[in-house]
């Protein structure tokens, strides 16, 4: 039976892989610019707030979950991300937190902390813009996109943890999984606000039918294989929190080894109609851990 959202909701705009000029794998050449991809697909849609979801969807279930979860870190210590010192703070104190929240609301028996990003939204731009004029500046991502397929989960695990530590790890647990912590740094989040996707109405989702795969070329710095963008389905349900604070997070999934669960979870900054012009720039963090787990649940 088909879900029918209800509750408090917004609309806006997201952006979707509208498919290649060729035909052919998307590709983007970060060196040059040159790219095969369509420009993307532009969607009006209605985004329901996850906190009047009933019931509340839980992030083992339902593939993501929001909760009041306060941080020690103040909004300055946050920003000194740029700096060594700054970047080593935030993985000696903040990545604690994250472990301990994560082995609390799934059950698992060990989480591993790995990467963070903080976007800093730079106002007059959109995304796109800085993405490849390659300042440096990490702005919300329009596209909307699942961070990682089975290949480049697996690829992660083995560049952080080492081969032989990673076939360890998988060997001694039932499942294992990639989670996202997001939080929104010194302000609610008033402009680009994120939303996770809700495929529950798409019967047999799947990435070869509904992911694209974007391949990125002389871009030495990336550590991906490829990204996998979302592609337009009518019976997705749009999700997020409006106004979402610091002292909460949205946790959601990026990937599971399960392949009767969510794997995955669609998201993407998107363009809130209700949003002033004047909105205040998002500031965010994002944590991702690796997760594992000794039972099948």
């Amino acid at each position: 039976m088909a879900v029918i959202p209800q509750g408090k909701f917004t609309t806006g705009v997201v952006e979707m892989f509208d498919g290649t000029t060729d035909g052919g794998e998307a590709y983007l050449d970060t060196a040059s610019g040159e790219t095969n991809l369509k420009p993307k697909k532009v969607h009006h849609v209605t985004v329901y707030d996850i906190r009047t979801q009933e019931p509340a969807p839980q992030i083992n279930e339902d593939g993501y979950e929001v909760l009041a979860y306060p941080t020690a870190l103040t909004e300055e210590e946050f920003m000194t991300y740029r700096t060594p010192e700054g970047k080593q703070m935030i993985k000696d104190r903040y990545w604690p937190e994250l472990q301990e929240l994560i082995l609390q609301k799934t059950g698992a028996t060990e989480a591993i902390p790995w990467h963070f990003s903080l976007r800093n939204q730079t106002p007059g731009y959109h995304p796109d813009q800085i993405f490849f004029m390659k300042t440096g500046i990490s702005q919300p991502a329009s596209t909307v996109h699942i961070d990682n397929d089975h290949t480049t989960a697996i690829d992660h695990m083995n560049r952080e943890l080492g081969e032989e530590k990673a076939k360890e790890l998988i060997a001694a647990h039932k499942r294992w999984a990639i989670i996202n912590v997001w939080r929104p740094v010194g302000i609610p989040v008033q402009s680009w606000p994120l939303l996770v996707v809700d495929r529950r109405n798409v019967p047999n989702w799947n990435y070869p039918e509904n992911t694209a795969r974007v391949y990125r070329t002389n871009d030495p710095k990336y550590y991906k294989a490829h990204d996998n963008f979302l592609k337009f389905h009518p019976d997705y349900i749009y999700r997020y929190a409006d106004r979402l604070t610091p002292e909460e997070v949205i946790m959601f999934k990026d990937y599971d080894s399960r392949t009767d669960r969510v794997r995955g979870t669609p998201h993407g900054g998107f363009q809130d109609d209700n949003s002033a012009a004047d909105a205040p720039p998002r500031r965010s963090i994002e944590v991702r851990l690796f997760v594992f787990f000794d039972d099948e649940e």
